[in-house]
């Protein structure tokens, strides 16, 4: 079985540690976030949640995407992602995969997203971060609900560009999950729900469905 995918944050951060000579102590006063979390981290011994991602790279004033990348640096001026090969991250009603990450940055990031809500769930929190947000439908149906604007439906091929500062969430409308690709900035990105799984990996996702 590959190494869980959270070894990839991990290890971006003890790079980053040894090449700016920081001790782990210096990051838990930059980003707030304790020394025991952070050696587990770094051991891969500590789920991590997407707004505890984000606090950490705000933290070391880094982009997101240069800990979910597990290259330090991207060969020459192009990257790919392979089908399902990007780090996912899993809420409650999405699940995230952050595309092209090595030339990715905090203004302009790339994710495919497949949403698992078939309804709004009021218990669950706005998701909300600053700048615009872009969304196009590969598949499905998708209903997006705003708290200031009527709910809107898009289809297949369908597109749309909205305030992400603004609260939102996704619904799949369609008898599968709907899938779609987002366009925003991961700067500032929070959400008082902390329920996000550690990231995973397309292997990872393959063992567990045979242990299914």
């Amino acid at each position: 079985m590959d190494e869980p995918a959270i070894s990839v944050i991990g290890r971006r951060l003890r790079a980053l540690r040894q090449k700016h000579g920081w001790r782990l102590t210096d990051v838990a006063g930059k980003t707030g976030i304790s020394i025991g979390t952070l050696s587990k981290l770094e051991n891969g011994k500590t789920d991590l949640n997407f707004t505890s991602v984000n606090k950490l790279a705000e933290g070391l004033r880094i982009a997101v995407t240069d800990l979910t990348s597990a290259a330090e640096t991207p060969e020459g001026d192009r990257t790919m992602t392979l089908g399902g090969g990007g780090v996912v991250f899993e809420t409650p009603d999405i699940d995230y995969e952050i595309l092209c990450g090595e030339l990715s940055n905090q203004n302009q990031s790339f994710l495919r997203a497949t949403i698992k809500a078939k309804k709004l769930d009021p218990s669950l929190p706005w998701h909300s971060h600053p700048g615009r947000e872009f969304l196009y439908v590969l598949s499905g149906t998708l209903e997006l609900h705003t708290e200031r604007n009527e709910p809107v439906r898009l289809t297949t091929g369908d597109s749309i560009l909205f305030d992400s500062s603004v609260g939102h969430h996704y619904v799949s409308r369609g008898r599968r999950p709907a899938h779609i690709l987002i366009s925003m900035s991961l700067r500032g990105y929070s959400n008082v729900m902390d329920s996000f799984r550690a990231p995973v990996t397309r292997q990872s996702r393959q063992d567990r469905s045979r242990r299914t």
